[in-house]
């Protein structure tokens, strides 16, 4: 039995008795666990461990893979958060279910239910044997899913954090329209953080030049560099919750203004809400 939870539980905590099997692991094995308690049956073929990830399993309980959006929060990859569970299903597929209860159907309005629905394109390979969706494939969902500067927000994380290369970026955008192709002329790999590829991307539409991660002496990486003198730096809300990266802050923005710059410190609520206010002070 313990073995039958190990394989499980390297399987994201949620597997199908086809994964199971495939370790060795006979059915009867399966189903005793279950009458046991040590498995939780969650949608024909499939069983969970009780402290599976509750994505996946409402993700499997809707009748699909947990993708898009919500695959990209679980590897802490810079998205919105639309408080919605994506799920990957076949493009026809139908006896779809509520994600909390499988004799409660899915119906016309999934959002109802908290739910995002994707369903897979005919002309891409997206064959999985997990409930989950492997990062380049979510990525692929948020480009039809999401506006221009949330996808760049999403792939500049990516690719800084190592989850994905360009390589494998190029490969993506192969499968999509024109349009979504272009997006790769867009995105910037040494992006620290979401709210520096907002601002970037706000800028580059407002024709205003900068330079990302510009390194000054003593000082280390500026967010962004706009003409030779304005620094803007990104408070994400993590910093504000760790003293010594808040008295760092200060120290370098002392040091910026000795040598004649001048600082315009932003945090995640200013970027997010109160961008206008900023474009006037930028142009002025």
């Amino acid at each position: 039995m313990r073995d039958l939870e190990e394989v499980v539980a390297a399987c994201g905590g949620v597997a199908s008795y086809d994964q199971i099997e495939a370790w060795g692991i006979a059915r009867g094995i399966v189903l005793r666990a279950i009458r046991c308690g040590v498995l939780e049956r969650i949608r024909q073929g499939w069983v969970a461990l009780p402290s599976a990830p509750i994505g996946l399993i409402q993700a499997t309980r809707v009748g699909g893979r947990m993708s898009c959006l919500s695959v990209l929060r679980a590897h802490d990859i810079w998205c919105i958060d639309d408080h919605l569970l994506h799920v990957r299903v076949a493009k026809h597929a139908g006896h779809l279910s509520s994600p909390h209860d499988r004799s409660v159907p899915l119906g016309s309005n999934p959002k109802r239910f908290g739910v995002a629905l994707h369903r897979s394109p005919d002309d891409v390979d997206l064959a999985a044997k997990g409930a989950s969706d492997s990062v380049p494939v979510a990525l692929l969902h948020v480009f039809r899913c999401q506006s221009c500067e949330n996808v760049i927000v999403s792939l500049d994380s990516a690719l800084y954090s190592n989850q994905i290369t360009m390589s494998q970026l190029n490969l993506l955008v192969s499968y999509l329209p024109q349009k979504y192709r272009d997006y790769v002329d867009l995105v910037d790999p040494t992006a620290q953080s979401g709210l520096e590829t907002k601002a970037r991307m706000r800028l580059c539409a407002l024709g205003i030049s900068y330079t990302t991660q510009y390194p000054i002496r003593d000082v280390g990486k500026v967010d962004i560099l706009i003409g030779e003198r304005l620094v803007m730096e990104l408070d994400g809300e993590r910093w504000h919750t760790r003293g010594e990266a808040f008295e760092e802050g200060r120290r370098r923005d002392l040091i910026l203004h000795a040598r004649g710059y001048l600082t315009m410190r932003l945090s995640y609520f200013q970027v997010m809400n109160q961008w206008e206010q900023f474009e006037t002070v930028i142009r002025g």
